[in-house]
């Protein structure tokens, strides 16, 4: 234990003599004899138990300084070692009474006299640079992955150039060959045209193959990062994602869906009357019935992976990964009857409010601009034909519901 050192060294001056200069404890000179002996027996008992929860806290303390000690984080401007050795000097000064400047010659310094501000310092340092620099790693981390599946998406699109220039070269060759009137030579330069075609479409194969198996890895690794950014993604007044992370995750949404195909679909929704609300009785009642349009959707969408967001004002967006549009026609009708249970805003609402919503299956290369104007349009026409309506858009089999 570390108490064992500590008593065993000798105590300190203030320790040793009274204020007076007498020697030993005061309560042990102010009485002799007779009730004096009893009092001077109960002096002692109370001392050996305050030594004895001394020693217990000290121990303890010790344990979490060397634990502390024994497991360092190598930082950028300190490597571990350092940190170690500079907790395991504090560790000695706080529980075996170790002057802090271990080569000045003095061998114990007092419990009263010990820096215990600096003990509380230095242990808060520590962790608070350690915390700093594995949050600035884990950032830098989903940066890298992000900036990785965004240079391989580039890729495709300029592969995709390429290879229909390829086959446009190889559909003007086969037109050549045919007219030519050596038969063995056209022969010869068709077999080798038909051996880039397959050379060609074996690549494809390949690359989609690797695309596919990235896209699943990083996919994974992704729902496990992304709750580094929550606080600043997070709207204030409903709870879930605002547009900063819409803006973030939509170029993802599209990316991923370069190298899965697998579907994504987006919805816009639109709460119903709120204007009417607000004139009616009061932005306060306004601003609560979009709360309970986003505690509504996150009742409806559950999965890890749907991103809800408040797109804007009484505007809202959903992306949701591998669900196809008629799925996603399903689940915004079950969000409109969430939204039909909603509370009132106001108890004086005479009326209810609905919500509209537009369905958009993100396409082959189609780009962020583009589905979101798709989906919002959509949006439109479910407003126009009489509101809380689920209407999908166009490019895919349209329903109105």
């Amino acid at each position: 234990m570390f108490f064992k050192k500590l008593v065993s060294e000798p105590r300190p001056s203030i320790e040793r003599s009274s204020s007076n200069g007498a020697s030993g404890s005061p309560a042990l000179q102010t009485f002799s004899g007779g009730a004096g002996q009893a009092t001077e027996h109960s002096a002692a008992s109370t001392s050996h138990s305050s030594d004895v929860g001394l020693g217990l806290v000290l121990d303890a303390l010790g344990g979490v300084l060397t634990a502390l000690s024994r497991y360092p984080i190598d930082l950028p401007d300190r490597p571990g070692e350092q940190s170690a050795e500079e907790i395991g000097r504090w560790q000695r000064h706080a529980t075996l009474g170790y002057a802090l400047d271990e080569g000045s010659g003095s061998r114990s310094v007092g419990v009263n006299d010990r820096d215990w501000g600096g003990v509380v310092r230095a242990v808060t340092e520590q962790r608070r640079d350690e915390h700093k620099y594995v949050e600035s790693s884990i950032t830098e981390l989903r940066e890298a992955l992000w900036a990785c599946v965004e240079t391989v998406h580039n890729a495709v699109k300029i592969d995709r150039t390429a290879d229909s220039s390829t086959d446009a070269q190889t559909e003007r060759a086969k037109d050549a060959l045919k007219r030519m009137q050596t038969g063995s030579i056209k022969q010869e330069v068709l077999g080798a045209v038909l051996a880039i075609e397959g050379a060609l479409q074996t690549r494809r194969d390949q690359q989609q193959e690797q695309y596919v198996s990235l896209a699943t890895k990083l996919d994974r690794m992704g729902k496990q990062l992304e709750d580094a950014q929550k606080d600043s993604t997070t709207d204030p007044l409903t709870g879930i994602g605002n547009r900063k992370l819409f803006d973030m995750m939509a170029p993802r949404a599209v990316q991923m869906f370069a190298l899965g195909r697998q579907p994504v679909v987006l919805l816009m929704i639109d709460l119903d009357k709120l204007k009417l609300v607000n004139d009616m009785y009061g932005h306060q009642a306004g601003d609560q019935a979009i709360a309970n349009l986003g505690g509504a959707l996150a009742k409806v969408f559950l999965r890890q992976s749907d991103v809800l967001c408040r797109y804007g004002g009484d505007e809202f967006a959903v992306i949701l990964h591998n669900t196809d549009w008629k799925m996603a026609q399903t689940l915004a009708r079950r969000l409109q009857e969430q939204v039909a249970t909603m509370p009132a805003p106001h108890p004086a609402m005479e009326f209810s409010i609905g919500a509209s919503v537009g369905v958009a299956q993100l396409e082959a290369h189609e780009e962020v601009a583009e589905w979101i104007a798709r989906s919002d349009k959509a949006l439109y026409r479910a407003k126009q034909n009489g509101r809380d309506r689920v209407c999908v858009a166009d490019g895919l089999l349209l329903r109105t519901a």
